[in-house]
């Protein structure tokens, strides 16, 4: 058995259950609290416990057993979920989330906050009782019953793809010693084949166990909840009189002896396959061997055209075809949905909302768009910034709020959805919104701007964005120090992306992040200029029109045209580039769409669709606005991959203010 593996397992699972946790806190103190609430509480830390107990991980082990002593208090009604008792179980759900990063980091050994692990543990002894709550801080193999007790006999037959699965039957046993004093263990080896027939793999064993204790059966029965579905395992009482067998929690069927059994029936092998978990680290290489491939099929492709073989170019054209699929069914293999991301933020909303005294509801609507799992990660911290900067800066007080006529409590909205093959994320607040005048003095005294400068709205919100820039009147601990917004502008250009603001003074802001929906593969379009080619995201473009030589020498000192009746701004990419080449025929005109911005590209020849494998630039050109990227071409080439988003944005919306004469261009 690969320990390392099985650990990496419980991390994930332990991390997921935690999440479950915390959903189900937060939900109790939106919506109340309910039986499915308390038992999904329950659930987690007696899962985790029971998982970390396998592994001998004491730490985990002993913490969680007390989280559990006390959601059983709640489960039985004997304590009352309140804020208090939901903010605790917040605090241990943080704690336990830190004792899964030092198992993940190799540290599980080492307590990561001894100070904190203490506070804890008081404050759920006061709602055990003092005598229970320190038996429950004790290592819980203390707790054995006293011999001669009442107990359970157990008859256990496992699965024999236990072993595989990872599973030690022994770990089972050690750990009903915990509930109690194991008094007697009989092997049982019926179904042990001939020695010539064992797989070493296989689990042929089964135990006779009398176990004393005053547990009651369900919770004798969650030791074995892991391997319920292909295990057998009876229960009958050593003293039959002090049986009263309840529900148990999970499905039970009926013995002769009519206490129930905690085998369930077996799912579909469907069901049990629906889920594959892989590693990040293999998509990332399937991925990089896909992007490998479509470069070498191009090249085979460029090949095949030198060559009179009709049986050839039809075994290319269904190759490029299979390419495709296999491209396209990779990559949706890392798409992830953007609610990963948010599913933090309830926890965000409600522990800043309290520190600052703000009543702020959140609204998450779009968490099923999905983008590639590399981004959703990268993207976790500049929404952390922007979310807690709406609460802080942007959200009035609720006296503020009252006295503008608003309702008491503030919303942040978290959206999502996709647009021209882009996903757009937007955070927005019903707040005090930004102050125009206030950013542009501050940036004024900075020296960022001179006085008399003439700035858009656009212009003077995107002021926020430098480096060290705050309008904060005073300094908190979750702003006003003039760190942050810059970061987060930086980070989502490091993904291809752009982030727009909106605001009306006392209504509110919006955030709009645009973001590439992958940064591995993606469809583009060929252009040349002169020798040089360059490739446009195919997603961004609208439409191709031909730019005829009296149009071309009439448009020489323009930054527009008139397509069928509306202004589009466009720019000479040559001109960009600074490529002397000599003039062309007939040159073309791309158009492009960014969000609601359509602009035009002007380029020598049109060469076609091309499948794009994404190479980062190096170091020196890593900062150009204008260039998102690098590809290599069929015939060894390299070509550039145009940022259409900052080429609209940076160099073709400042020509839009020109509304001078308009000419015609035909389409093509």
């Amino acid at each position: 058995m690969d320990l390392d593996a099985a650990k990496s397992v419980l991390v994930q699972e332990a991390r997921e259950l935690l999440a479950d946790m915390e959903a189900a806190l937060l939900a109790i103190e939106d919506e109340g609290v309910s039986p499915e609430h308390i038992n999904a509480l329950f659930r987690a830390a007696h899962t985790i416990k029971g998982s970390a107990g396998l592994f001998g991980l004491d730490l985990i082990v002993n913490f969680t057993h007390v989280m559990e002593s006390v959601m059983v208090r709640v489960r039985n009604g004997e304590i009352g979920l309140d804020d208090d008792m939901s903010s605790l179980m917040l605090g241990c759900n943080d704690y336990v989330s830190s004792l899964i990063d030092a198992l993940a980091a190799g540290e599980e050994s080492t307590d990561p906050d001894p100070a904190v692990r203490k506070m804890l543990i008081d404050q759920l002894e006061r709602h055990l009782g003092t005598e229970a709550g320190h038996a429950a801080a004790q290592p819980v193999e203390t707790q054995a019953t006293a011999a001669g007790q009442d107990g359970w006999h157990l008859s256990l037959r496992f699965s024999p793809d236990l072993l595989r699965t990872g599973m030690d039957p022994l770990s089972f046993i050690r750990y009903l010693g915990q509930l109690g004093q194991v008094s007697r263990v009989d092997t049982v080896t019926d179904a042990l084949p001939r020695l010539a027939d064992i797989d070493p793999e296989g689990c042929y064993l089964g135990f006779e166990i009398d176990l004393l204790t005053d547990k009651d059966l369900p919770t004798v029965l969650q030791t074995f909840e892991f391997i319920a579905d292909d295990s057998t395992i009876n229960a009958t009482p050593i003293n039959p009189r002090a049986a009263t067998p309840p529900a148990a929690p999970i499905a039970e069927e009926a013995t002769a002896e009519g206490v129930p059994t905690a085998k369930q029936a077996k799912k579909p092998v469907a069901e049990a396959q629906a889920v594959i978990k892989v590693e990040a680290q293999k998509l990332d290489q399937l991925i990089d061997s896909v992007g490998e491939m479509v470069i070498t099929a191009a090249a085979a492709r460029l090949l095949s055209g030198h060559v009179d073989n009709p049986q050839l170019r039809e075994a290319m054209t269904e190759l490029e075809a299979l390419v495709e699929r296999i491209r396209d069914r990779a990559l949706n293999l890392r798409m992830t949905p953007i609610g990963e991301v948010f599913q933090r933020f309830p926890r965000v909303v409600r522990d800043v909302s309290k520190e600052l005294g703000k009543k702020i509801e959140l609204q998450i609507s779009g968490a099923e768009a999905e983008l590639d799992k590399s981004m959703v990660d990268k993207l976790s911290d500049p929404l952390l910034h922007i979310v807690r900067n709406a609460i802080d800066h942007g959200i009035d007080s609720p006296e503020e709020r009252a006295a503008a006529g608003k309702p008491e409590s503030g919303t942040v909205k978290l959206n999502a959805y996709h647009e021209s093959g882009s996903i757009v994320v937007e955070i927005i607040d019903d707040g005090r919104g930004l102050n125009k005048d206030r950013i542009k003095t501050k940036a004024i005294e900075r020296g960022l701007i001179a006085a008399d400068a003439q700035l858009t709205d656009g212009e003077i919100f995107n002021l926020i964005f430098e480096a060290g820039f705050s309008t904060a009147e005073k300094v908190t601990d979750l702003s006003g120090r003039g760190v942050g917004m810059d970061v987060v502008r930086r980070n989502i250009e490091q993904l291809r992306g752009t982030v727009e603001i909106e605001s009306a003074q006392g209504k509110g802001s919006t955030f709009r992040i645009r973001l590439p929906l992958t940064l591995a593969i993606i469809d583009g379009f060929l252009v040349g200029i002169g020798k040089a080619s360059y490739v446009i995201p195919l997603d961004t473009v609208v439409e191709c029109i031909d730019l005829a030589d009296d149009d071309a020498e009439t448009l020489q000192d323009r930054s527009y045209i008139n397509l069928r009746g509306e202004v589009l701004p466009f720019l000479r990419l040559k001109e960009l580039f600074e490529i002397d080449t000599p003039p062309v025929k007939r040159e073309s005109v791309v158009v492009v769409k960014y969000g609601n911005t359509r602009a035009g590209l002007v380029v020598d020849n049109l060469l076609g669709e091309f499948q794009t494998v994404i190479k980062p630039l190096g170091k020196l050109f890593e900062r150009m606005r204008c260039i998102g990227g690098s590809t290599i071409l069929g015939n060894g080439q390299v070509a550039l991959i145009l940022d259409v988003p900052n080429l609209v944005q940076h160099y073709v919306q400042a020509s839009q203010a020109d509304e001078t004469k308009q000419i015609p261009i035909r389409s093509a």
